[in-house]
């Protein structure tokens, strides 16, 4: 087995010298770095990632302690064996605390130095054959794992759902079920994906957000959200639609194909998954009847545009819109530009400098009050704003809306 090595120590001399000790008595270590100081030796441990290092404790910049210290706590796996004098034996114990796998004296015997290195290349040989080993298991299972994950979905086709299935699965990834929801997808045109790129897609689309089960039908693909039990029951829903969007992006990046996607009720028991399912089939129709898609995005849209008329001088956002709405705020901005040609901020700004248009007609209200009027607590940003919509500065409009005033007026009088 070959391994790699890094040397520290400020001292060219020891340093050369164990440079040569390993190539002589090591051929199997591949020495990647030599440094100098504590500086040179945190970065090639970080760049390099070695097996082992043989680190000089008493170093310029940062000590090889300090250098240790540093590195174990960001998770470096680098095994140590440090190099001190007879006289720096608090170091050595300092080093033991920290996990050091060994110390040499300066000045040392050659044999003790050439077992002291062999006896840590045995461990490291034993650790990368135990890792080699979980690897293997870990790989092993996941394929059991996806096998049988597919098996026990499939099983909401037939007329029994396979419970005791999917209480394995979950026994076998220690997941506690809660609720889910079934989320299918169909391609715009046919898919060349395979079990296992589907399942690597969806684990890093989805790390850290959700379990899930999956697998491919003759159409399409379909997958089972784990819904993890600290959400709250109002915001189940939105989180499915945004995890579903998520997905569907992920699955295009990979595949190069859109898909469409229906989402199911969220329900606590896997037997239910089965009506789950059908209510995707049931959500799906709406991207596959334009008809009515159509008429579900104009409702929305609708009632995004009366919830900006009501409460454009509050400080709202696109997320509390999508909220009250009841859709996620990912599918309403793109509805939402789709239909209208503006985004939600543009669309809010507009509805907001026009009524600064109205009220700067009344010179008695000053700039700020105008500001405040129109939900804007910086009167900076609401210049500019208005200076970017308008193409005038308040007073550049006030002044125009006074001479039509003084115009029409004096039209008025001549009649």
């Amino acid at each position: 087995m070959n391994y790699t090595m890094v040397i520290a120590d400020d001292e060219p001399l020891v340093l050369r010298s164990q440079e040569l000790l390993i190539r002589k008595e090591f051929p199997e270590i591949e020495l990647v770095g030599l440094a100098e100081n504590g500086i040179e030796l945190k970065q090639m441990l970080e760049q390099l990632k070695p097996d082992m290092a043989i680190v000089d404790v008493r170093m310029p910049g940062l000590t090889g302690i300090e250098v240790m210290e540093l590195l174990q706590r960001r998770g470096c796996c680098t095994h140590f064996i440090i190099n001190t004098a007879y006289s720096d034996f608090d170091y050595v114990k300092r080093a033991l605390d920290i996990h050091a796998d060994g110390y040499l004296l300066k000045p040392g015997k050659r044999e003790e130095s050439i077992e002291t290195i062999r006896r840590l290349c045995r461990t490291v040989k034993e650790e990368k054959e135990q890792n080699l080993k979980q690897e293997r298991m870990d790989t092993a299972m996941d394929l059991v794992g996806s096998v049988l994950g597919s098996e026990v979905l499939v099983s909401i086709f037939s007329e029994k759902c396979d419970e005791e299935g999917f209480a394995a699965f979950c026994d076998l990834y220690s997941i506690r079920f809660v609720r889910g929801c079934i989320v299918t997808y169909l391609p715009d045109k046919k898919m060349e994906l395979q079990s296992k790129e589907l399942n690597e897609t969806l684990m890093a689309a989805l790390h850290g957000l959700s379990n899930f089960l999956t697998t491919i039908t003759s159409n399409g693909i379909v997958v089972l959200f784990f819904i993890p039990e600290e959400l709250e029951t109002e915001r189940q829903e939105n989180w499915c639609r945004e995890l579903a969007a998520l997905s569907a992006k992920c699955l295009k990046e990979k595949t190069g194909t859109d898909y469409c996607y229906g989402v199911g009720k969220v329900y606590s028991a896997f037997s239910d998954m089965k009506q789950s399912y059908q209510d995707s089939i049931s959500d799906l129709r709406k991207f596959r009847n334009p008809d009515e898609d159509n008429q579900d995005k104009n409702f929305y849209i609708s009632r995004t545009k009366q919830y900006v008329t009501s409460h454009f001088r509050e400080d709202i956002s696109l997320n509390g819109c999508a909220q009250t709405v009841g859709i996620s705020p990912y599918y309403l901005s793109h509805i939402f530009k789709e239909r209208t040609g503006q985004t939600f901020v543009e669309y809010l700004s507009m509805v907001r400098i026009e009524e600064a248009k109205l009220l700067s007609e009344k010179n008695e209200m000053t700039t700020k009050d105008i500001a405040e009027q129109c939900g804007y607590s910086n009167i900076t940003y609401f210049c500019k704003v208005f200076k970017r919509l308008t193409g005038m500065t308040i007073g550049e409009y006030r002044s125009r809306c006074a001479a039509r005033s003084q115009t029409s007026g004096a039209g008025d009088e001549h009649s």
